[in-house]
């Protein structure tokens, strides 16, 4: 159906390549927010096409990515955080902060994600771990100084077994998909490290996400960009932010962690049932209200994540959605890089 393996590995490597010369944005100081936006994704998608192919080329470009991420990071280049009044273990913008340098609990969050499925990948690999061992060691204590200085920002509650983020720009719990990105990255690195506290953290945060999740529809779920800690919680969620949130459901899933299986079902079903539509358009809320071409196909390139945790029929059923929509175009996005990825790796679902 639709496209084999070769053209797909073809398609990744030439987009990959038209990014700044294959170096992506893995040179930017994040001021707009290039490095969590954008780098971040070609990062995973990296992970993803070695997954794929198997090739340690893609580990490899990681790592020349990631390196040149580190060398920007604030705290190496003495930028300090206007809440924090230091430099952070982290990458600044001024963006999202009405021009004060502030970093972000999901820019860390998305910028680590994929080192973080490094190391837990290479720490669990011996031939991979003769290439790159000591990367991976590096790699760990730069990710654990990264969550070391989200720590302030946490707290337990407001309910029993819930945790979040704290924004000091808010006054507020952080919207669900800037907690969860970080969740993502405690998850990998509880794998990568055994740190039971990082488990507890992902832990709270899934419980957190759960609780706030709509079933009006017992097939379905329905939920708010952002659940302030007074209860409020407007509309429903963008189909790409919550991508984000879905992609730590799905995580959690694989590990056992609050989601399970049924739940998997809900998000895939959330999709098929109320974001994707029988004119071949797509909502741009989980609503099922709104239009979502903006969002498309990155989008649906992170709810793959899901097909790893679902009854074939089902991942199926993404698989083709998605692809369709991918293959309306042969120019894609460094946001966009990570779905053509996730296609070649569950290519079998085709």
């Amino acid at each position: 159906m639709g496209i084999d393996a070769r053209r797909l590995r073809e398609l990744f490597d030439e987009n990959d390549h038209v990014i700044h010369q294959g170096r992506g944005y893995s040179e930017s100081l994040n001021e707009n927010g290039e490095l969590a936006w954008a780098e971040s994704y070609i990062l995973l998608a990296y992970m993803e096409m070695y997954r794929a192919t198997r090739d340690r080329l893609y580990l490899r470009k990681l790592v020349e990515h990631f390196d040149r991420v580190l060398k920007n990071r604030d705290d190496m280049r003495g930028v300090a955080d206007v809440y924090a009044g230091k430099p952070l273990a982290g990458w600044g913008s001024t963006r999202y902060s009405r021009g004060e340098w502030h970093v972000w609990i999901v820019h860390t969050g998305m910028i680590t994600m994929a080192p973080a499925e490094f190391v837990r990948l290479v720490n669990r690999d011996p031939f991979l771990h003769r290439e790159f061992g000591a990367t991976a060691q590096a790699y760990r204590e730069r990710i654990e100084e990264c969550i070391r200085d989200t720590q302030p920002y946490w707290r337990n509650g407001p309910a029993a077994g819930e945790g979040y983020y704290y924004s000091p720009r808010f006054n507020d719990a952080l919207p669900l998909n800037q907690q969860n990105a970080m969740g993502s990255v405690l998850l990998e690195m509880w794998r990568a490290t055994g740190n039971l506290h990082y488990r507890e953290q992902a832990e709270r945060l899934a419980r957190f996400f759960r609780n706030r999740l709509r079933t009006d529809d017992p097939r379905v779920y329905d939920w708010a960009y952002w659940y302030k800690l007074n209860g409020e919680a407007r509309g429903s969620e963008d189909i790409s932010h919550a991508s984000l949130n879905v992609d730590f459901a799905a995580r959690c899933v694989a590990e056992g962690i609050v989601f399970n299986r049924t739940d998997a079902e809900r998000f895939a079903n959330t999709w098929l049932l109320k974001v994707r539509r029988e004119d071949g358009t797509y909502a741009g809320e989980v609503s099922g209200r709104g239009d979502g071409g903006e969002h498309m196909p990155g989008s649906g390139g992170m709810w793959l994540g899901l097909c790893r945790v679902l009854p074939k029929p089902l991942a199926q059923a993404m698989y083709r959605d998605v692809l369709q929509a991918f293959l309306k175009k042969t120019r894609y996005s460094a946001s966009e890089l990570l779905g053509v990825a996730r296609l070649l790796r569950h290519r079998v679902l085709a």
